[in-house]
């Protein structure tokens, strides 16, 4: 049974998704905590008992995006399944992840105050790459177990993501390209799979 979300955890929400929205529309330097107060519907007080300044609120976005990008349901590393199938598998949820609105709306604020106020995320970037991800943690156990030969699972993970975002999230974030069709993410698994393979299996 799902656990009740308590009113608390509602506004705390409201107010992150309210904060996303006016970081979006007027950046983060021109955003006041009235805005976000007023958009969320709720007391500038109540936004500063939850966040004690827009920076906590900006971390606050950080932390959710990497909430959900270890909210997918993963798998570990197996000897006993193929690893073309396993491969195919985490091209697939790393596809739906990139899919969600949620990511995309995070990526948008993240990535804007990234060129424009770079100090402002350099603390929550530092956290979010010390963070060991799912996928990560699949590839780093399948080089130790020799399914796949390499240096550091960090490089393989990197070019692993950066095929899938360079059709599934960069044309979508940069130029409002539609998502690619079923049969594209099929094209585009294949190639991503077989990268893999042919590098370093």
């Amino acid at each position: 049974m799902d656990k009740k979300i308590s009113r608390s955890e509602l506004k705390r929400r409201a107010i992150i998704g309210a904060a996303m929205s006016e970081f979006q529309t007027k950046g983060f330097k021109a955003t006041s905590m009235d805005d976000v107060a007023k958009r969320a519907e709720v007391s500038k007080r109540t936004v500063y008992n939850h966040f004690s300044s827009k920076e906590a609120l900006f971390s606050a976005i950080i932390l959710e995006m990497m909430a959900l990008l270890c909210a997918f349901e993963y798998f570990t590393f197996s000897d006993d399944i193929a690893l073309e199938v396993q491969l195919e598998k985490l091209v697939d949820i790393e596809v739906e992840q990139l899919k969600s609105q949620a990511f995309m709306d995070m990526a948008r604020v993240i990535i804007a105050e990234a060129v424009h106020s770079p100090e402002l995320i350099q603390g929550a970037m530092d956290e979010f790459n010390k963070q060991e991800t799912p996928l990560n943690t699949w590839f780093q156990a399948a080089l130790e177990a020799g399914a796949l030969k390499g240096q550091s699972h960090e490089i393989i993970v990197t070019q692993f993501v950066g095929v899938i975002k360079a059709f599934c999230f960069w044309p979508q974030l940069l130029q409002g390209a539609a998502f690619p069709s079923d049969e594209e993410v099929v094209a585009i698994k294949k190639t991503v799979v077989e990268m893999v393979l042919k590098q370093y299996s």
